[in-house]
């Protein structure tokens, strides 16, 4: 039954891989996984712990800079229709180059969780109320006019009309939890982001368009090998105006709590971003207290795409780097945490 339902699975991954492209626009983290609340925002307060703390950190090439904080919990006390609800919120600022050009989100997501067969079906709703400033650094902007044709030596500074823009929009998400067996659960969801299309102009126009519809798709599951090793396979889908990128993959979690008072589990991963980069990651689970675990990830993005031998990869400093990530997630569970959760994956099957 596993066996089928894997290969199903690595089919549908092979038939949307045969459309994809490797490129977005927004920014994107390889830990996915480690990021569940900006991309898909049915999953806030869907685990079965009190609060969660992520944070997470993006490096690209050395020159683009990405900080994201994010706080969610479930509200079990507030039901409608049979359901629940939960409430997240986070902050995302990304800055790239010498202009420091760059935008910062606050967004806030309330979602509703609806057991639709209990224990096998849970359907999730969540909205991503969204709010961004865009800025740039005037002082540090060089224009072709302002390169001298003889010396060479660059004047910086502009003067942009809009050096500061502010917008606000809109998304939803839907979250599936289904449990195909006692050890086998599955979980996919749905993104449709800024469904206004309120981009609030440019920085050096009114008028230009910067804010394009987006959406995703996201999967993941857990299959138990044995008592001390699971494999957290997982999958992401983005597709922006004409970019589209898909990133698959998994962890493979050891349970080691039993051999080692250090650590309660650790993971190796591989994921593939389809005609880009292979990533690979490292995590682990360390108990702070006995309701609190913190989970440390690390990933590391090797460009094996044509663009690393390109003549436009010579021509930047981004010769030798690739990109990495960290994620540092908190859960606190007010009743004592007997069986830890897996550290990197959203899981909210313990």
């Amino acid at each position: 039954m596993k066996k089928n339902i894997l290969q199903t699975l690595i089919a549908i991954f092979l038939g949307l891989i045969s459309f994809s492209n490797t490129f977005s626009q927004d920014v994107h983290f390889s830990q996915f996984d480690a990021a569940p609340l900006f991309f898909n925002p049915a999953q806030s307060g869907l685990f079965d712990c009190d609060h969660r703390v992520i944070l997470n950190y993006k490096s690209q090439w050395s020159a683009y800079n990405t900080f994201m904080a994010s706080f969610d919990q479930p509200i079990p006390l507030l039901k409608f229709k049979g359901g629940t609800f939960g409430a997240g919120a986070l902050i995302n600022s990304d800055y790239g180059g010498e202009t420091s050009y760059g935008n910062t989100h606050l967004k806030l997501m309330p979602a509703y969780h609806k057991d639709i067969i209990p224990t096998v079906l849970k359907i999730s709703v969540g909205l991503d109320i969204m709010m961004n400033l865009m800025t740039i650094d005037e002082s540090s902007v060089v224009l072709p006019g302002q390169i001298d044709p003889i010396t060479g030596q660059p004047t910086p500074g502009v003067d942009f009309s809009n050096p500061t823009q502010f917008y606000a929009d809109m998304g939803i998400g839907v979250n599936a939890m289904y449990n195909l067996e006692n050890d086998l659960p599955i979980n996919g969801g749905i993104t449709f982001y800024r469904l206004f299309g309120s981009g609030g102009g440019g920085i050096a126009s009114n008028t230009s368009t910067t804010n394009y519809r987006r959406f995703s798709l996201n999967a993941n599951s857990i299959v138990p090998l044995n008592s001390t090793i699971t494999f957290l396979p997982s999958f992401i889908f983005l597709n922006q105006k004409i970019y589209n990128e898909m990133n698959f993959g998994t962890y493979t979690q050891f349970t080691v709590g039993q051999f080692t008072p250090v650590i309660d589990a650790l993971y190796l991963g591989v994921w593939h971003r389809y005609g880009d980069a292979l990533i690979f990651g490292f995590a682990f689970d360390k108990p702070i207290s006995e309701n609190i675990t913190m989970n440390f990830g690390f990933s590391y993005d090797l460009t094996v795409s044509h663009f690393r031998d390109s003549d436009q990869w010579r021509r930047t400093n981004n010769v030798g780097t690739d990109s990495f990530e960290f994620s540092i997630k908190f859960i606190n569970c007010r009743k004592q945490i007997v069986a830890n959760p897996p550290g990197i994956i959203n899981d909210p099957f313990r």
